[in-house]
C-alpha cells in the first residue's frame, strides 16, 4: 500500500491518504489537499471584517461540509464505479525507468608542480667579505645546493604520494565501476523479465489462461475507487470463463460517526451531533451492497476479451463478537452474477439493496438483521 500524508498548515489538518498504486494515492492526496485550499480560500474571504465567533460558526461549518462528505462517499460508491471507466491498463505496469543511481565518477589525475631545478637557486649576491673569504665562498655555493637540495626531495615526496594516492584512486574507482556496471545489468535484466512477464500475461489473457486472467482483474480492482478507510484485499481464481473472487467489505469501524458541528457561541463550544446507531447501520449496508455491485461492474467492464462468463462474489468482513468479544472474519454477502443477466440490469437508476436481492444475492444472517433493523 502506498500511503502519503497531506498536511494543511492553515486548516491545522493532517491526514495519511492509503492507497493500493502510486498514481491512485496521489490522485486522492491531490484531491484533499485542493478541498483543504477551497476550504481555506472561502474560509479567508468570509472572515475579513468579522470577529472571532464568526470565524468558530465557519469552522464548525467546514468540520460539517466534512462530515457530509465522509457519509456521501458510502452513499455514492457504485455511482462513482459508474463514473469511472473500469480498465486494466497493463502498459501503465511495464517497467521502462532509466538506472537511477549515477555511475561513478573517475578520479582527477594530480597536479603536478614544476620541478624544482639547481638555476632556480642562485647563492647569495657576493660581497667584499665573501670574495676575500674562500670558506665563506663555500658555504655560499652549499647554502644555494641545500636549498635546492630540499625543494627537489620535497617536490619528489610530493610527486610519488599523489601518484600512489591516484592509483589508490584508480584502484577504487575500477571497483566501484564494475560494481556499478554489475547493479546496472541486474536492473535492466530485471526490467526486462518483467516485461517478458507482462508480456506472457497480456497474450495469456487473451487466450483466457486463469493466471493472466486473474492477473487482468487485479489491474481492474486496483483501479478502483474505494472510500477512505475501506480495505483493499481481494483473491481471484478462474475456471472454465467464471472468476471467483473472494473481497474484503469494510466493518462498521469505517462508517463515520459525526453528523455534524454547531458552535454555541453563548457558551462558547462546539456541540457535535452523531449519527444515530440505525443511520450508521443503514450506512453500512448501502455501502455493502454498492460496493459488491461495484466490484461486478468494474470486472465485467474492464473484461474486454470477454475472458469472464459469470463472477462468484464473496464478500468479507472482519468484526468483533459482541458475545466473546473475540474478532471474527466472516462471510456476510454473496453472489453470483451472469455477465448478460448483469448487463440487464440499470445500476445508475436501480436500488442497490433490490438488485442485490434481484442477483439473488445472500446475506448472513447479522447483516440481514442489521439492514432490516436499519429500514424499521
Amino acid at each position: 500500500m502506498i500511503t502519503i500524508d497531506v498536511r494543511h498548515d492553515g486548516l491545522g489538518r493532517l491526514v495519511r491518504v492509503v492507497a493500493p498504486v502510486k498514481t491512485l494515492a496521489e490522485r486522492r492526496a491531490k484531491q484533499l489537499s485542493k478541498h483543504w485550499d477551497d476550504g481555506a480560500k472561502r474560509r479567508e474571504s468570509a472572515l475579513r471584517g468579522v470577529g472571532a465567533d464568526a470565524f468558530l460558526k465557519l469552522d464548525a461549518e467546514e468540520r460539517t461540509k466534512e462530515a457530509e462528505d465522509a457519509v456521501s462517499s458510502l452513499t455514492a460508491i457504485l455511482f462513482t464505479a459508474l463514473q469511472q471507466t473500469a480498465s486494466a491498463d497493463w502498459a501503465l505496469q511495464y517497467e521502462d525507468n532509466a538506472f537511477a543511481e549515477a555511475p561513478p565518477a573517475e578520479p582527477p589525475r594530480p597536479p603536478l608542480e614544476n620541478e624544482p631545478q639547481q638555476s632556480d637557486f642562485k647563492a647569495a649576491p657576493l660581497t667584499l667579505a665573501t670574495l676575500l673569504s674562500p670558506r665563506a665562498l663555500r658555504k655560499r655555493k652549499e647554502d644555494a645546493r641545500a636549498k635546492f637540495e630540499t625543494a627537489h626531495n620535497g617536490w619528489s615526496y610530493l610527486k610519488r604520494w599523489r601518484e600512489h594516492e591516484y592509483a589508490k584512486a584508480c584502484d577504487a574507482f575500477q571497483t566501484a565501476s564494475a560494481g556499478w556496471k554489475t547493479r546496472q545489468a541486474n536492473f535492466f535484466d530485471l526490467q526486462a523479465r518483467t516485461n517478458a512477464r507482462l508480456d506472457a500475461l497480456v497474450q495469456g489473457y487473451a487466450r483466457g489462461e486463469a493466471d493472466a486472467v486473474t492477473g487482468h482483474c487485479d489491474l481492474a480492482l486496483l483501479s478502483l475507487d474505494r472510500p477512505q478507510g475501506f480495505p483493499c484485499f481481494w483473491t481471484t481464481s478462474y475456471a472454465d470463463g467464471v472468476l471467483q473472487i473472494d473481497y474484503d467489505l469494510p466493518s462498521m469501524a469505517a462508517v463515520p460517526v459525526l453528523k455534524a458541528v454547531k458552535y454555541a457561541p453563548v457558551r462558547q463550544v462546539f456541540d457535535t451531533v452523531a449519527l444515530s446507531e440505525r443511520e450508521r447501520e443503514r450506512l453500512y449496508g448501502e455501502a455493502v451492497f454498492q460496493t459488491s455491485l461495484a466490484v461486478l461492474h468494474t470486472l465485467f467492464t474492464a473484461d474486454n476479451a470477454h475472458a469472464i462468463r459469470a463472477i462468484s462474489f464473496n464478500g468479507w468482513a472482519n468484526f468483533i463478537d459482541t458475545a466473546s468479544m473475540r474478532p471474527v472474519r466472516a462471510c456476510i454477502v454473496s453472489l453470483t452474477a451472469d455477465r448478460g443477466r448483469f448487463a440487464e440490469i440499470d445500476l445508475a437508476s436501480a436500488d442497490p439493496k433490490a438488485c442485490f436481492r434481484a442477483l439473488n444475492g445472500v446475506m448472513s444472517p447479522k447483516l440481514a438483521a442489521l439492514v432490516e433493523r436499519s429500514a424499521g
